[in-house]
């Protein structure tokens, strides 16, 4: 399985589902559980999203732990980094994780802030690759860059004489030149 390919919200809950053969793959070991099937986990009859879900927590920890598990190679963190992540998925607060991981309570808060931070700068990274990896959202801008540059050789001042507008007083004062 590559981790690269994956999904956030195939991440989160730690298995795929494949639209065509309704199988759900385990993003940790491969098991498979079969849509439509019933299987029998923590002994009883259960569907196989149910199944997948029990499996995901009974043999990696859950979704959270099987990521944090994977090593450094491919989440990127460091040890203190994971310690920080790890604290705040058990809802400790600032005084028990800095007591346990022997740094300050402003320590604490700093990686928790830089972790929050980080978060914010990948989503900004996911959306601008998205930009450029979506075939869809590509050629639509191409389309309208195209159009606009259309509409500029055939319109040349079109849209740019802003001083009849007095919503605001940039626009009454605009002077392209």
């Amino acid at each position: 399985m590559e981790f690269k390919e994956l999904s956030i919200e195939e991440m989160v809950r730690g298995y795929t589902e494949d639209a065509t053969t309704g199988k759900l793959c385990c993003i940790f070991c491969g098991e498979e559980f079969e849509k439509g099937l019933f299987y029998t986990s923590r002994g009883r009859t259960v569907s196989a999203e149910r199944a997948m879900e029990e499996h995901v927590l009974d043999e990696h920890d859950g979704a959270f732990y099987g990521m944090l598990r994977l090593g450094k190679n491919v989440h990127g963190l460091s040890d203190s980094q994971q310690d920080i992540l790890e604290g705040m998925y058990l809802e400790k607060d600032n005084r028990q994780l800095g007591e346990e991981m022997d740094i300050s309570v402003a320590t604490v808060r700093t990686q928790k802030f830089n972790i929050r931070r980080m978060k914010r700068e990948a989503r900004m990274l996911l959306a601008m690759l998205e930009q450029i990896e979506n075939e869809e959202i590509s050629e639509r801008r191409k389309y309208l860059e195209e159009d606009a540059e259309e509409q500029r050789s055939e319109f040349p001042a079109a849209g740019r004489d802003f001083s009849g507008n007095s919503l605001h007083p940039f626009f009454s004062q605009f002077n392209p030149d």
